[in-house]
């Protein structure tokens, strides 16, 4: 199973609001790198059929899509729904929603990622088999040739992600996705691979060695550690940034104090 199809394995209620969840779903896999700019979307029949939704509502959401610049559509022979260009948030505002954020939250973050992708890992080096790690170790080699933080984000979520699918956890491969998207994201676009992209190197060949040696539990300790590192990466700089705030009004407040 790939890691799309894994992903895309929904207990899926027909309702109103579901074309909407069809449409964050997809938005979530072209985010983290599971569909690229320029991916052919499966047939509509095909895809409904994996999302378990009928093709109404995946109309619905792709049209969406459409609206949202995520995809785009193109007719005639060889025509169909084609994965645009994701386009990526200002590093200001990056740094903006990370300066919002509590530290409780970003700990909570770190806590949920470390014990999903973390209980992946352990499975993963149990139940792994014929190619898988050999695709795992070409998904490392992605991360290594990556030339921009948002390469080497899509190519740390895609290898994280192929970990649930290795688990044959489709529940697993889904947290992971939304998991470790919302803390990739957070980690990699405020400049994160500066400092510990060597790190993630050392980090993906250590959890490599131990699927394929079937050591769950070095797999799990493996994972749980370099979450941990990207978590109190993400609280210094939370840190650093709270108080720069606070230094900047505290100077401006001067300045007004001293113009009166």
């Amino acid at each position: 199973m790939s890691s799309f199809a894994a992903y895309l394995r929904l207990d899926a209620t027909e309702g109103p609001g579901l074309p909407q969840n069809v449409a964050g779903q997809l938005e979530t896999a072209v985010a983290v790198g599971l569909l690229s700019h320029g991916d052919r979307l499966p047939p509509e029949s095909e895809l409904a059929a994996e999302l378990g939704v009928s093709t109404g509502t995946l109309r619905q959401a792709l049209e969406t899509l459409r609206q949202r610049g995520v995809i785009e559509t193109r007719r005639g022979r060889g025509g169909g729904s084609f994965v645009r260009s994701a386009s990526k948030p200002p590093p200001e505002a990056v740094m903006n929603r990370l300066r919002e954020r509590s530290a409780d939250s970003l700990r909570d973050l770190g806590d949920a990622c470390a014990a999903v992708v973390g209980g992946a890992a352990y499975l993963a080096a149990r139940r792994a088999a014929g190619d898988d790690v050999t695709h795992l170790r070409s998904l490392a080699g992605h991360f290594r040739g990556a030339e921009t933080a948002d390469e080497r984000r899509r190519a740390d979520s895609r290898f994280h992600i192929e970990i649930g699918v290795i688990a044959h956890s489709a529940r697993l491969t889904q947290a992971i996705v939304h998991l470790h998207d919302e803390l990739a994201s957070l980690f990699w676009m405020v400049g994160g691979e500066v400092d510990h992209h060597p790190v993630t190197e050392s980090a993906h060949a250590g959890l490599i060695a131990a699927i394929e040696g079937a050591d769950a539990d070095t797999a799990r300790a493996v994972v749980m550690r370099h979450v941990e590192d990207r978590v109190q990466h993400l609280l210094d700089l939370h840190l650093d940034l709270v108080v720069r705030g606070e230094s900047s009004m505290t100077a401006t407040h001067r300045r007004e104090g001293e113009g009166t």
